[in-house]
């Protein structure tokens, strides 16, 4: 898929304090999901982040690094990304597939990952709106933005824990229906993540798509996609294929890789 894309580091990025690794919340679940987990109390980007780790030593599958504050970081197409202190979790994973696994299937699966625990969490049904948002009550919840690397793919991941300033109506987050616990929330979807992606390794690209298919809210919706020419498509989804792409019939049928969609009413 076009989600995922090269990510360029300039040397000047590997300038990092230890100060930064201060820990400051008490991670007694996630570090018993993976002890290996890295905390910042603040980073401009948790993709960058790990990027710039990557580059000074060799890091295994899995690798995750978590910022309670994110101050420049990015979404989809260029646009900001940030979080306020304690109100979010900005966490990023690194995925090492192998040659067997599809990577266009990969930002899909991590959000329906991310669903499934943020169901567990929340109790509410969480889905994954094509390509990278997780939605609950129609309410963005969590994004995702995959970015490509020479070892693998960097899975950047953004809850919401609390509704954060200037959040828009279409927004929601977990302390809405629970309780908002960094720790809690973290351990979960670490753990979701580790075990499906031992799943997909073992189960092959049909587990994974089967999984992406059962957590999408797309599927069986009217939509509107803009692609990146500005070409609108109107037209209703009814499809994930194989390689992530998304399948709208309308006027004409289109296979969609890389599109802002909108759900329509019907």
């Amino acid at each position: 898929m076009d989600s995922t894309k090269r990510l360029t580091i300039r040397l000047e990025n590997l300038q990092f304090s230890a100060l930064r690794y201060r820990l400051v919340v008490n991670l007694e679940k996630s570090l018993a999901v993976d002890a290996s987990l890295v905390f910042l109390e603040s980073v401009d980007s948790t993709n960058l982040e790990l990027a710039r780790l990557m580059m000074t030593s060799a890091k295994p599958d899995l690798f995750a690094v978590v910022a309670a504050e994110q101050t420049a970081g990015r979404g989809r197409l260029e646009r900001s990304w940030v979080s306020e202190p304690g109100t979010s979790i900005s966490l990023s994973v690194l995925l090492e597939p192998t040659k067997n696994v599809e990577q266009g299937l990969v930002p899909l699966f991590v959000g329906s990952c991310v669903a499934r625990a943020l169901s567990t969490i929340t109790g509410k049904d969480a889905g994954v709106k094509w390509p990278n948002d997780v939605l609950i009550d129609g309410k963005k919840i969590c994004g995702v933005l995959s970015e490509l690397t020479d070892q693998g793919v960097i899975a950047g991941i953004g809850i919401n824990l609390e509704r954060q300033q200037g959040a828009p109506d279409t927004a929601c987050a977990v302390g809405d229906f629970a309780s908002a616990d960094f720790d809690g929330a973290l351990s979960m979807v670490l753990a979701e993540l580790r075990a499906g992606w031992s799943d997909w390794l073992s189960g092959g690209n049909d587990f994974a798509l089967g999984l992406i298919r059962s957590t999408s809210v797309t599927v069986g919706v009217k939509v509107r996609a803009i692609m990146p020419s500005g070409e609108e498509v109107v037209g209703t989804a009814v499809s994930i294929e194989s390689d992530g792409r998304l399948l709208i019939e309308g006027s004409e049928t289109h296979l969609v890789s890389a599109a802002d969609v909108w759900h329509l009413r019907n």
